[in-house]
């Protein structure tokens, strides 16, 4: 039995009673709603892994509930219902994120297969997620300074370790090494910088500089490219390693 979990919102009780038969019958826990507020509460209250959702509610529009879901669960697939398609209408839905559009009366066949589409999205997209997230813990408890440049050499990502060795902020992000290193005390980046020039791939050892603190650190430094599918260099990673830190640690 799945746990997969439907909202069915609709102000005609039909399609409701139709809907909620078609996709029991399939195996799925379905909630339905008939109203804009009741849709709301549902949606607010629930994790649902896909939304079959009228455009009207009545006088209401049921596009404040696909906007609501995009702000609160974007991975929630959210499947546009109506008697009327409209393009503007059918924009404004792909625009605030909709997953698919169908058209009123929706045979069982059809339901059912835009159900598993909508579904097997949605677990792609949450198995993306908690992939995602495990790598950020890795990256960002490491001990080694990492960042990440892209093409141009613009920094798009660093984590704490960096921060903490460099004084990296926010602000940092989007910046080119040359900017970083021209606009920063630390010297370490005019190293950074050196190295990059002279595209010195691989481990470079007993480097000497200050830090963010204006004290004297040795490191090692690291330099390897991000290369796609097609060979073409996309960027570059640098991993810094404090090796006094390192030594302390060891004595």
């Amino acid at each position: 039995m799945t746990t997969q979990r439907i909202l069915v919102v609709d102000d005609e009780e039909s399609i409701r009673f139709t809907f909620e038969a078609f996709l029991g019958d399939a195996g799925y826990r379905v909630d339905t709603a008939a109203a804009l507020a009741e849709a709301l509460v549902l949606a607010g209250d629930n994790d649902y892994d896909a939304i079959f959702l009228d455009i009207l509610l009545g006088r209401e529009s049921g596009m404040k509930v696909l906007q609501f879901m995009h702000e609160r669960n974007p991975n929630c697939p959210v499947v546009m219902v109506t008697g009327a398609p409209e393009i503007a209408t059918a924009a404004e839905a792909v625009r605030l994120g909709a997953y698919d559009y169908v058209t009123k009366p929706v045979r069982q066949e059809v339901l059912l297969r835009i159900a598993r589409q909508a579904l097997a999205r949605k677990a792609l997209l949450d198995q993306q997620e908690t992939s995602r997230l495990r790598m950020a813990a890795v990256f960002d408890s490491i001990r080694e300074g990492v960042l990440v440049f892209d093409e141009e050499f613009k920094l798009v990502e660093f984590n704490t370790s960096a921060r903490k060795m460099l004084g990296c902020t926010e602000e940092c992000l989007g910046k080119s090494l040359d900017e970083l290193a021209a606009r920063s005390h630390c010297s370490v980046l005019r190293q950074f910088q050196e190295v990059v020039a002279q595209r010195c791939m691989g481990e470079i050892y007993n480097l000497s500089a200050t830090n963010a603190d204006d004290e004297p650190i040795s490191f090692s430094l690291t330099m390897s490219p991000l290369t796609s599918q097609t060979g073409r260099e996309t960027g570059v990673v640098l991993v810094l390693r404090d090796e006094s830190q390192a030594q302390a640690s060891a004595g």
